[in-house]
């Protein structure tokens, strides 16, 4: 990878895992083991007004704080149920759906979330969200 990225330093699964991110017309990104955003594709910068490139990596907490999740008030979501949480906990498929701040404000998103495992074991996991056609 010649962006300088993390993702250059990470198992296979995630590096391959990018490849397809990368070419996804559905927003999604992927997370490390620890729950870090290594990457995200234009389709996500496009709901998020910043690309992976300007964001850069981001942990859990600075991803929830400036993405969300959140409720229909605006107020933070505990994260232990969410989508992503429970793949990374319990390490199988999850869906979910909560408020995320875009760069036009909060919208309602779906989201499904999928571990990653090789042959070595967990990676982390791949998220894909779409905005449902209701709130479109």
């Amino acid at each position: 990878m010649s962006d300088g990225s993390p993702i250059a330093d990470q198992p296979l699964e995630l590096i391959l895992a990018r490849n397809l991110v990368s070419i996804l017309t559905l927003p999604a990104f992927l997370v490390d083991p620890e729950g870090r955003i290594v990457f995200f594709n234009d389709a996500a910068a496009g709901i998020f007004g910043s690309s992976f490139e300007e964001v850069g990596t981001l942990s859990r907490e600075e991803w929830n704080a400036r993405f969300g999740p959140f409720d229909e008030s605006g107020n933070p979501v505990s994260s232990d149920d969410l989508p992503l949480t429970i793949a990374l906990r319990e390490g199988h498929p999850a869906y979910g759906r909560f408020r995320a701040r875009s760069e036009h404000g909060l919208v309602e998103v779906e989201t499904g979330a999928l571990p990653l495992i090789g042959p070595a074991g967990f990676h982390g996991a791949l998220i894909v969200f779409w905005v449902p056609e209701e709130n479109s």
